[in-house]
């Protein structure tokens, strides 16, 4: 059969009214090779009758540690950030394991997952890659006839809604509400917000709600504004957060914002407000689009003292203020000089390091910065406040 026929008979398959399952089978034998496909949380929606059985079955729908290795060999590769981006098919080869052939499934600008075809069967030809395509569209009809989109509202959003917005200051009144719906808040806890910064990449709120449930059970979360806000333990390490939702959550197009802990429901406004802040002026680490409050900590104070209507000159030190001036009328890169030496400890060799420049040369940038801001760099308090004012910057010792 031709690529033209089988589009007929998937189409055939999919007008029959016959179901899922059945549209699944037909274009598994349109294909030549099992399927299956797994959405957005990496959770196994279907898969074609004929996968084979235990360590044959490679969907890995009953082996969590096999799916998990394979989903963290994807990511790694890149093929997960390829597939959701593109509706072009990708070809994934793996140590130990046959080939994959995947593509998306998107139902407009919402990707719903991903359908895998893994080559067992007989190989890849190139007519599979142009046949896949058709095979999500018409999964995609389907799906349509039976996906709910819609989160429906908790019924713990209104109480939680009210301590985002920072309406509840009385910590006794909102516990016996919390008490009342049995809002399950962590203590302490923190703030994740999730904000998609990529309008090429919109993830359904939905899977994001379903892939948050199996990373981080036993917690609350719900739309806030344009974000997807989730409650999570305060105890668990930012390390642990960022390595769990590597492996679990799709976060393509997204930013994450991580706020301070917090032991009080009322301080939820501050921890949202942080987490927030983590967004707007922080930048992913390790690559990651985990984004900690505590890295841009002093620009949000900077930040707050220009709403304030406080000049920025105001708010930083003098001295900071002048070795700008000068790096910009001399083309010069004192203040950047400063920071190294300030965030190394004020150890030379570890700053020429950081500089890519030698000892010597740091001994002299020391000695300049000293005479044109009248600065004693011996003095703690001094670099204590010169410091300070870097962070504000940017320039601190946690900044990525």
């Amino acid at each position: 059969m031709d690529l033209d026929g089988k589009k007929l008979a998937l189409f055939d398959a999919h007008l029959s009214h016959k179901g899922l399952q059945y549209l699944v089978d037909a274009a598994a034998a349109l294909l030549g090779n099992p399927i299956f496909m797994a959405d957005m949380s990496m959770r196994i929606v279907f898969k074609s009758s004929d996968m084979g059985t235990g360590v044959q079955d490679y969907s890995a729908e009953g082996d969590l540690d096999r799916q998990d290795r394979a989903v963290r060999q994807a990511a790694d590769a890149g093929f997960l950030d390829w597939i959701y981006r593109h509706d072009k098919p990708v070809i994934g080869e793996f140590a130990g394991e046959p080939r994959y052939l995947s593509a998306r499934v998107r139902d407009g600008s919402h990707v719903l997952g991903h359908i895998v075809v893994v080559e067992t069967a007989k190989r890849f030809e190139e007519e599979d890659k142009l046949l896949l395509p058709i095979v999500c569209q018409t999964i995609s009809f389907e799906l349509r006839r039976t996906r709910v989109d819609d989160l429906g509202a908790p019924e713990y959003a209104p109480i939680l809604e009210e301590l985002l917005a920072g309406n509840m200051v009385d910590e006794d009144a909102a516990q016996r509400r919390i008490a009342a719906v049995g809002v399950p808040l962590p203590q302490p806890m923190r703030i994740l917000v999730f904000r998609n910064i990529d309008k090429g990449r919109t993830v359904s709120q939905a899977y994001l709600h379903t892939q948050l449930d199996k990373a981080f059970p036993h917690t609350v979360g719900l739309p806030y504004q344009a974000d997807y806000i989730r409650v999570v333990d305060g105890t668990l390490n930012l390390k642990d957060v960022d390595t769990t939702m590597r492996s679990l959550v799709y976060t393509g197009g997204m930013a994450i914002g991580s706020s301070r802990t917090m032991r009080k429901a009322t301080a939820l406004h501050l921890a949202y407000l942080q987490a927030d802040a983590a967004i707007r002026l922080g930048s992913g680490t390790d690559g990651g689009p985990l984004r900690r409050y505590d890295d841009i900590a002093a620009q949000h104070l900077l930040e707050f003292a220009r709403q304030a209507g406080m000049d920025e000159a105001a708010a930083l030190s003098p001295a900071i203020c002048l070795l700008r001036e000068f790096d910009a009328a001399n083309h010069a890169d004192y203040t950047a000089s400063l920071a190294a030496y300030l965030n190394s400890g004020r150890n030379v060799a570890r700053a020429a390091s950081a500089l890519h420049v030698h000892k010597n040369s740091m001994y002299y940038r020391i000695q300049r910065i000293e005479e044109l801001a009248g600065v004693d760099l011996s003095d703690e308090q001094t670099c204590f406040l010169l410091q300070l004012s870097l962070a504000m910057l940017g320039q601190g010792p946690t900044s990525r």
